[in-house]
């Protein structure tokens, strides 16, 4: 069994509209955030648990986490029979990061599975093309920094889709969320 917690993110920062996006976690250290687990079966289930599970659609083929699934299963060239659980709680619509963190979760949770077949800039190009099936088109500013941590700078160039910036320890963000 594996079990992955994405946090959440923020992007479009100032100046850095879709090139510039940080990780964040509340000041109280209270988990904001997806959690995916995965485990061996014989054939691929998912459940949504959490909080905001009751907002994820209930045929599976429609949720994110098993597009995820299948994306992994078509890049390394073989289905893998999973049971997949979702713990989804992270607010829908939040501009947190909700969708990059259920991607991120599932997806590096699929290949700590698989025994990581993939490396880590396949991982962030299959993540963003993840996120680019909510958001309308390829997106890194909210999957980078939820999969590496941080803030990160979307460069895209030379095989490279993201770099970390230098940031500030002490620095404290603030973010209000409107109810569920």
């Amino acid at each position: 069994m594996v079990k992955v917690y994405a946090p959440a993110s923020s992007a479009n920062m100032s100046v850095g509209f879709d090139v510039l996006g940080a990780a964040v976690t509340p000041v109280d250290g209270t988990l904001l955030g997806d959690n995916v687990t995965v485990e061996a079966a014989e054939q691929f289930s998912l459940q949504n648990l959490g909080r905001f599970a009751s907002k994820l659609p209930t045929a599976p083929q429609e949720n994110i986490v098993y597009q995820c699934w299948e994306s992994f299963c078509r890049e390394i060239g073989k289905t893998v029979p999973v049971a997949m659980t979702l713990e989804k709680n992270m607010p829908i619509g939040s501009g947190l990061g909700s969708s990059a963190c259920s991607v991120v979760a599932a997806l590096v949770a699929m290949n700590e599975f698989c025994g990581k077949p993939l490396n880590e800039t396949r991982m962030l190009a299959l993540m963003g093309e993840m996120e680019g099936r909510i958001s309308g088109s390829i997106h890194y500013d909210n999957v980078a920094p939820c999969y590496l941590g941080g803030m990160q700078l979307m460069i895209e160039e030379n095989g490279i889709i993201s770099q970390q910036v230098p940031g500030f320890d002490e620095w404290l963000w603030g973010a209000g969320l409107s109810g569920d």
